[in-house]
């Protein structure tokens, strides 16, 4: 049976009884002396990371356009993702150190089209890597105002990953073949994932274009910096993640990357044959019919 029901009615309630506000965080309780230059740096890089949700979301609004129940989704993420960029802000002021007007249109970029089935997917998995560095970034600082922000932030993340994923059952429900797709995207998302691949990292309008991430000044101290605090253990947990999803789609357990890129190979050489076959029926079809 194909899906219908829109999600955005169901999200907005859900994603609204759990709501942080900006006035929940005590920016005056912050402990300085817990925060070093370096740490400033990285929540500087951090912040105007996430205002690269202003470029994604006229992607999202222009390739989805067709989609009215996932743009109208897109208002409770702008809204919330931007607020992540708003709470980082804030928490830089303490410091003197906030991102000033002029510096973020030379950040700006605007996202070549691209297949809608393929970005969501690549976003679902993007948001469960947020999460996993926000839970992990939450334990590596000690300053207990920011770890309470990273923890919100990633709380958030995953909510976010849990949406995409609606978004994704419902697709398959109305077509099955967008499962491919999902597959091929997932693999390239958990191979060789560098401590950093993310939607922000690609270089979306071609290898001379420069990604969101490398316009920001300092981001290649930044990308050290998750290498050095991601674990391979928490890769694990979010191939794992992935698999589950991946696998209650495809009605087959998938435990590990190697089998996600059996089974992809496998459902590939399927969809071509099966596309031959109906070439061959077609053609045949036109010589038997009466000319």
């Amino acid at each position: 049976m194909k899906s219908t029901s829109p999600l955005y009615d169901g999200m907005f309630r859900r994603l609204e009884a759990v709501r942080w506000t900006l006035s929940e965080v005590p920016f005056d309780r912050v402990d300085k002396s817990q925060i070093t230059e370096e740490n400033v740096e990285f929540i500087r890089v951090n912040c105007l990371m996430e205002l690269s949700s202003l470029y994604a979301v006229r992607m999202f609004l222009r390739d989805f356009k067709g989609n009215v129940d996932f743009c109208q989704f897109m208002s409770i993420w702008y809204y919330e993702e931007m607020k992540h960029y708003l709470v980082l802000r804030e928490y830089l002021k303490v410091f003197g150190r906030e991102p000033q007007e002029e510096e973020l249109p030379p950040l700006d970029t605007e996202h070549a089209p691209a297949p809608w089935v393929r970005t969501l997917v690549l976003h679902f998995c993007g948001e469960l890597r947020l999460g996993m560095w926000y839970y992990r970034w939450s334990q590596v600082f000690q300053e207990p105002v920011l770890k309470s922000i990273y923890q919100l932030i990633g709380n958030d993340e995953y909510r976010h990953a849990a949406c995409y994923e609606e978004f994704m059952i419902k697709a398959f429900r109305q077509n099955p073949a967008v499962l491919l797709d999902f597959l091929q995207v997932a693999k390239w998302m958990l191979y060789n994932p560098e401590g950093d691949k993310h939607p922000t990292t690609m270089r979306a309008n071609g290898p001379d274009d420069p990604s969101v991430a490398e316009r920001i000044p300092g981001y290649e101290r930044f990308h050290r910096q998750i290498v050095s605090t991601i674990t391979d253990e928490d890769e694990e947990r979010l191939s794992r993640r992935i698999l589950v999803t991946l696998s209650k789609l495809a009605n087959f357990e998938m435990k590990s990357p190697i089998e996600l890129s059996a089974y992809t190979r496998n459902l590939e050489r399927r969809q071509i044959q099966e596309k031959r076959s109906a070439q061959r029926s077609r053609e045949e079809n036109i010589v038997l019919s009466p000319g």
